[in-house]
């Protein structure tokens, strides 16, 4: 797949429905924002990753994988929450 943490974070499809790294961050932001009061730190608990890790997601930094974006998808569905 690449090198993680190189700075440069590539637009290519995390998962099988094609979902690219910008996609996949909007969809944890939206997801943060809608569903944990727009706190990282209880959207890092709700994903069972570090802080650390949704932040770089959050921010741009880190590179979004599929394990998240189905994780993602997952808790919004239990929680009712529209996302794409």
């Amino acid at each position: 797949m690449g090198s993680v943490g190189t700075g440069k974070l590539r637009n290519q499809p995390v998962d099988d429905r094609g979902t690219n790294e910008t996609e996949g961050r909007a969809l944890i932001k939206h997801l943060r924002d809608r569903g944990f009061e727009g706190n990282d730190e209880m959207l890092a608990v709700a994903l069972g990753r570090p802080l650390a890790e949704v932040q770089g997601w959050t921010g741009g930094a880190e590179p979004v994988d599929d394990d998240v974006i189905m994780k993602a998808r997952g808790i919004a569905k239990e929680r009712g929450i529209e996302i794409e």
